[in-house]
């Protein structure tokens, strides 16, 4: 079939029909304007302008096998090796999980509060690293640690580090060994851990649960605060005082993570909504 398309009108219908069997009309058409733009540098608009244009056969041959891989489910990320997150690459693979938009959502609204912060920041269970990188390129006087315990992850996350040129430490270390409560001296900490509950799965599109790493998102039914009870703990005494404590969290469990955090460490505790108006970050601040 690939060598009988030539024009990017011909190839985008052909794509755009393949990937409609896995996903909605309007989820397959961006997607096929993503992997035409990734394998010719035709925008979405040029696609449809100059769509009578003849694509290069190698890149005609990338893009049916992309789609035909996105078609079975493989996040597009993963396919093409990376995502973007606050301006920046960040490079994903199978086994580490992809960046999420309330993710960059959170971490663009704590450098517009904190304009020339120049303490230090920890990312707690950093996975790609893309929160650290993130804030060590908006905060290039800050001192950036991120931690994570995954072997995939660190492997990326290092790789990510590297090629953005972030000044981050990376740090292998389990935010549940007995070391992390003697952490100190953030001004900033911030952390996206599972949140996803077992029960939560069925609502999930399948590219998540057969391809993402479920580690790095789901948590017990009984016992859905685990990692923020301990992040909780790790904050309480490695938050300098006046500093802030950022979660993204479960929509549905912000209160019950918000309650996790004393009064008699925080003066402010804050649920915030995420852009569709779901209570997705918390933001706490400790008494100075």
């Amino acid at each position: 079939m690939a060598e009988k398309l030539q024009t990017i009108s011909e190839i985008r219908s052909h794509i755009s029909a393949l990937l409609k069997k896995a996903w909605s009309r309007e989820e397959a058409e961006a997607l096929a304007s993503s992997i035409i733009l990734e394998y010719t540098g035709m925008s979405r608009a040029a696609q449809m302008a100059f769509g009578d244009r003849h694509a290069d056969p190698a890149a005609v041959d990338r893009i049916i096998s992309a789609a035909g891989r996105a078609a079975e489910g493989e996040p597009l990320q993963y396919i093409l090796g990376y995502t973007e997150f606050c301006g920046h690459r960040i490079g994903v693979e199978p086994g580490v999980l992809i960046p999420r938009p309330e993710t960059e959502e959170m971490v663009g609204q704590i450098i517009r509060e904190n304009p020339g912060f120049s303490g230090t920041a920890t990312d707690l269970c950093t996975g790609s690293a893309c929160i650290a990188i993130a804030l060590s390129l908006a905060f290039p006087s800050a001192t950036v640690t991120a931690t994570e315990n995954s072997p995939a992850a660190l492997r990326v996350a290092a790789r990510n580090i590297a090629t953005t040129g972030a000044s981050v430490t990376l740090i292998e270390a389990d935010i549940f060994s007995p070391g992390m409560l003697y952490h100190s001296g953030s001004g900033l900490i911030v952390s996206n851990p599972p949140y996803v509950t077992e029960s939560e799965k069925k609502a999930m599109h399948v590219n998540v649960l057969e391809h993402e790493p479920h580690e790095a998102l789901f948590v017990p039914d009984e016992d859905p605060l685990l990692y923020y009870r301990r992040i909780a703990q790790i904050a309480g005494t490695g938050l300098t005082p006046g500093g802030t404590l950022w979660l993204e969290v479960n929509e549905n469990l912000a209160s019950a993570t918000a309650r996790l955090l004393s009064p008699d460490i925080y003066r402010q505790v804050s649920i915030i909504e995420d852009i569709r108006g779901k209570q997705r970050f918390i933001k706490a601040e400790r008494h100075g």
